[in-house]
């Protein structure tokens, strides 16, 4: 009887032996994946854009909310404060000069790369707008202040549009997928830098020093090109053809033009409508300033970066058809669970729900749809096609974005947001319908 009880007992010593055996070798294999993603992820080919990316999101939080705060804190009449909002304008208008990007060689072009030579052009651009900037005084420069600000949003909005090219020269498959996160990614770091960050610092320093500080998160953008291989460029002469019809001609070819335009328009409505009422809805429905900053801002922020993170994975696991149907249905429900938070109330609880279905969601999506975008567009013509797909995202919402307000007010938020909801069924129509507009990305 005893011999028999040792038996069992050694044979559970043995099973839970085996059992710490077994979980330490899937904690190793697990730990060993993830690093070999990491190291997948992170080459010499997709680094460079994470300080592009930093370095690319900052002017247009350097010229847009802080601007504003440092006019209003000046004293500045509240009518002249909104006048500064027009200084992001070339980011709606960007394609409009992106045919130079693509076709014209500035000096140097040759030996270091066309576009590499336009973004340290536009970068210098933005260093040179900031520095200005800082010599002025909103209540006293306001025409000055506004000219550099303008010259701060024209080159930063065509920084973007040449970094965009060369990410989709640069890269392909996987590393396409890499780099377009870790230039998401590098985003979030330049707009906590640009916004936090230089807030912060006013609170120490004068607001000129605050902007000449702000130029370092620019030199980050200007010493990660150097680190991009741009490769051999067509030398095609710059003609009206060349530069303005063929990028055209060449998605009518390859795509049909009118579906793909109407597609990228409706997509992208039903988010961008309920992010605009966002902020006002929170406040207006019961939340505190503290509330909103802790649980959107800050939590809201984090989520995001892990949303833009699972985006990039599940683009190598999935199509674009089905994934971004998938997604658009779940943007539906989204918005719904902001109606429902509407008809709750100020809940703690449930604005936390929200914020985390909301952010890795949005997160997601916006690694999902740049690698959507960047596929459609060809490297002959990168940033001319990839400015003209970003403008159809940006100029419609812009338009439409100054009814969310009286849209709201005469609805209510519970209508609202089930109205923002339906917005993206059109959308998923064409998903549904068309046969052709993900064919050639299908993976």
């Amino acid at each position: 009887m005893n011999y028999t009880r040792k038996q069992k007992i050694c044979q559970v010593i043995t099973n839970i032996r085996g059992s710490k055996k077994r979980m330490t070798n899937q904690i190793k294999k697990c730990m060993l994946t993830t690093t070999k993603g990491y190291k997948m992820m992170i080459n010499k080919k997709t680094l460079p854009f994470l300080g592009l990316g930093i370095s690319v999101q900052a002017p247009i939080n350097l010229i847009g909310g802080l601007l504003m705060l440092w006019a209003t804190q000046s004293g500045l009449d509240l009518k002249a404060v909104g006048v500064f909002a027009a200084v992001t304008l070339p980011y709606c208008l960007k394609f409009l000069w992106a045919p130079f990007v693509d076709r014209i060689n500035l000096p140097f072009a040759k030996v270091i790369g066309r576009k590499k030579v336009w973004c340290l052009f536009w970068q210098l651009g933005i260093i040179f707008g900031l520095l200005g900037m800082s010599t002025l005084t909103p209540n006293e420069d306001v025409m000055a202040l506004f000219t550099c600000a303008f010259c701060v949003g024209f080159c930063g909005a065509s920084q973007e549009m040449t970094v965009d090219g060369l990410r989709i020269d640069t890269l392909k498959g996987d590393d396409l997928t890499n780099g377009t996160v870790l230039f998401h990614f590098g985003n979030r770091i330049g707009y906590f830098a640009a916004t936090a960050g230089m807030i912060a610092l006013s609170g120490i320093i004068s607001w000129s020093l605050v902007y000449q500080i702000a130029t370092l998160i620019i030199l980050v953008g200007v010493l990660s090109v150097p680190f991009i291989h741009e490769g051999k460029q067509e030398n095609v002469p710059a003609t009206f053809d060349t530069m303005v019809v063929k990028p055209f001609k060449d998605f009518y070819i390859r795509q049909n033009l009118l579906l793909l335009c109407c597609f990228i328009v409706l997509y992208k409505l039903c988010n961008g409508m309920l992010g605009k009422m966002a902020y006002p809805f929170y406040y207006d429905v019961g939340f505190t300033k503290n509330q909103i900053a802790t649980v959107s801002a800050t939590f809201g922020s984090i989520i995001t970066t892990l949303g833009i993170f699972c985006g990039g994975w599940i683009i190598k696991k999935c199509k674009f058809k089905p994934l971004l149907f998938w997604l658009g249905g779940i943007e539906i429900l989204t918005s719904f669970a902001f109606a429902g938070l509407a008809a709750a109330g100020p809940s703690i609880p449930l604005f936390f729900i929200v914020i985390v279905f909301d952010n890795i969601i949005g997160g997601m999506g916006s690694a999902i749809w740049t690698v959507f975008l960047s596929t459609l567009c060809s490297r002959k013509f990168s940033a001319t096609q990839y400015a003209f797909l970003n403008a159809l995202t940006m100029v419609p919402l812009t338009l439409l974005g100054t009814t969310s307000g009286w849209l709201a007010s005469e609805m209510g938020w519970i209508n609202y947001f089930m109205f923002t909801g339906l917005l993206m069924l059109p959308a998923l129509f064409i998903i549904s319908k068309s046969k052709t507009l993900f064919k050639e990305n299908a993976r």
